[in-house]
């Protein structure tokens, strides 16, 4: 679009009915026709042509900057606020400190389900062959042993018939995987290690990914801040949208910040003529 003012383009285009209206005779019988059909036409062209002149589009590209600018404040504010935490004091903080003790909780099944009673369940210390503590399996092939140590334990499933089971595990709260018995003799021990078996996170590795998070948002906040620079240059506008879509990355207070930003890109896109490296279709 050019750069014309809104009084301009009326004035070309009264000049141009003016000039068809000195074509037409006075005297013909169309001549009232024709006048008020250019009448209407200039009113059916004028009134859409409601648009802002060049002084305005500029101060819309100002405004435009500040939209951006504010939501990418909000995002390196956000990625403040992930970083302000200590780790080290959030590693060795109370939420995260271990149970002294904890209560573990199994069953003692056959291959086909049904539950084995009276089968001595004994609890080791992993590098140790003293019996930390000894049980029976219940009618249900419940067992439990109370207040043990949350470190790597080793339980020891023994029953006439049935091979013996010998499992490895990290003692947490809560109920353990069953332990299915095969006939046999009870002198054979079965092996078995659900230490190597864990999942999920690390608390060092939660503390890590939540700082890679803040850092990447404080950057892309910055290329947002830069992104409003660009804007009021008013040089390159292909290269300011470019940067300002990264900034959405900042996250400012979740959604406030992304919204303010594309608010600043779709008005952006309305005022792009004001870019020097625009080309008028």
């Amino acid at each position: 679009m050019s750069g014309k003012s809104f009084d301009e383009r009326r004035a070309a285009l009264r000049e141009r009915v003016q000039n068809q209206l000195e074509s037409v005779n006075p005297e013909s019988q169309d001549y009232t026709a024709d006048l008020t059909s250019l009448e209407e036409a200039q009113e059916i062209v004028v009134k859409p042509m409601i648009d802002l002149d060049y002084d305005d589009r500029e101060r819309l590209r100002m405004i435009v900057a500040i939209l951006v600018l504010i939501g990418s404040i909000l995002g390196v504010v956000s990625g403040g606020i992930l970083l302000q935490g200590n780790p080290d004091e959030l590693l060795n903080s109370t939420i995260f400190n271990e149970a002294e003790t904890v209560d573990i909780t199994g069953q003692v099944l056959t291959i086909d389900g049904v539950t084995l009673e009276n089968a001595t369940v004994e609890l080791y210390e992993e590098k140790s062959i003293v019996v930390s503590q000894s049980e029976t399996s219940d009618e249900n092939g419940y067992f439990q042993f109370y207040n043990v140590k949350p470190e790597i334990m080793k339980i020891r499933v023994v029953i006439s018939d049935y091979q013996s089971v010998e499992r490895t595990l990290r003692a947490e709260n809560g109920l353990i995987a069953p332990f299915t018995m095969t006939e046999g003799n009870s002198s054979t021990i079965n092996q078995e290690n659900t230490v190597g078996n864990e999942g999920g996170w690390s608390l060092e590795a939660a503390v890590a990914l939540s700082t890679f998070l803040g850092v990447f948002t404080i950057v892309t906040g910055f290329v947002g801040i830069q992104a409003s620079v660009e804007i009021r240059r008013g040089k390159k506008y292909r290269r300011t949208q470019y940067l300002a879509g990264i900034s959405l990355f900042s996250r400012g207070l979740i959604w406030i910040g992304p919204i303010l930003i594309l608010a600043g890109m779709a008005l952006n896109s309305m005022v792009k003529d004001q870019y020097d490296d625009y080309i008028e279709d």
